[in-house]
């Protein structure tokens, strides 16, 4: 019998983030990165690797992305007490608390959701955490 050795095989890296509160320090997510979403969100687009052109840059400001202020999160993967959170509000609207201490940590608003600041006025992604709430590791 031989040993074949598999060093030649591709390794898969997922990169992760964390976000511990601020106050506590209690971790409330372990996130694959590519589970945090931009602003204008779309899953069905891809990035394009093209540079834009100065002027369409003008036309593309947007201030809820230039403030930076929320991590929004795709819904289909959640940690276990979000979800247990969004399902015990009926999939509405509601606060996202740390489980240690209590802080508003995030929301999340499946009924009306939260418009862009920005020409665009798109629906933002439904769950958030605030970023001054929370320390973001990746």
């Amino acid at each position: 019998m031989e040993l074949v050795k598999l060093e030649n095989r591709p390794k898969i890296v997922t990169m992760m983030a964390v976000a511990k509160c601020k106050k506590c320090g209690n971790q409330l997510i372990e996130i694959e990165q590519q589970f945090i979403l931009p602003t204008h969100a779309n899953p069905s687009s891809e990035v394009s690797s093209q540079p834009e052109d100065e002027s369409s840059e003008s036309a593309s400001y947007c201030p809820t992305e230039a403030e930076g202020c929320e991590i929004f999160l795709h819904e289909d993967h959640l940690p276990e007490w979000i979800t247990a959170e969004i399902e015990q509000s009926q999939w509405t609207k509601g606060k996202l608390k740390c489980g240690k201490c209590g802080l508003k940590v995030g929301s999340f608003d499946f009924v009306s959701g939260t418009r862009c600041k920005c020409e665009l006025n798109s629906v933002l992604p439904s769950v958030h955490l605030i970023k001054s709430k929370v320390d973001l590791r990746k």
